[in-house]
């Protein structure tokens, strides 16, 4: 028997609101990447990489991945560039769990509530490891996608590598950064103002 059937059916309306927030990052479709499309992506990258460690919940990962960005759905994706989103970044994101949970249950919303803070603090090891991937899939996005993304925002390699190097790695996985970071290089696809 299904429990919370009207609840259930309140977030998966809810839900949706993730393919009408645009990111920043443009696919090759001429089309800017939705919050729904990263999330998908995000988790099928988790689920690439988490064989390799098995020490890992999956199906925690995987969670973590999809529900992330759902505070999102109130306070929309943040550029990680602009100066002036990133000052209020925390403060936006925390009113959005409190709107995210006068709009769900109380009680029902509490796992997930208690998995986004998890990520967000990086509280445990499922939660490092999807940051991890969370702070790369850009660059996997904008190499393989449509790389012009840093042209319209004007980032070049040295902006790129001072706020990548921040990333923590304990995986090893700063290793798929350095591989798109070869690509971009190779073909000349960071912004270059000359």
């Amino acid at each position: 028997m299904i429990k919370n059937l009207e609840n259930k059916l309140k977030f998966i309306e809810l839900m949706d609101e993730m393919k009408n927030i645009e990111r920043a990052m443009f696919l090759k479709i001429w089309k800017q990447e939705t919050n729904a499309e990263h999330s998908f992506h995000l988790a099928m990258i988790v689920l690439v990489f988490i064989e390799d460690f098995p020490e890992l919940d999956a199906f925690k990962c995987v969670k973590m991945a999809l529900y992330h960005d759902l505070v999102e759905i109130f306070a929309w994706d943040t550029v990680i560039f602009d100066e002036k989103m990133e000052k209020t970044k925390k403060q936006r994101e925390l009113k959005a769990i409190w709107q995210l949970e006068d709009v769900l249950w109380k009680q029902d919303f509490k796992n997930i509530r208690d998995l986004i803070e998890e990520y967000e603090q990086k509280g445990s090891l499922e939660a490092e490891f999807v940051h991890q991937i969370d702070k790369f899939q850009p660059i996997i996005q904008i190499v393989i996608e449509w790389w012009k993304s840093w042209h319209k925002w004007k980032i070049d390699k040295n902006k790129l590598v001072e706020k990548y190097k921040k990333i923590d790695d304990n995986f090893g996985l700063i290793k798929v950064l350095n591989k798109y970071f070869e690509k971009a290089e190779k073909e000349n696809m960071f912004y270059n103002e000359k």
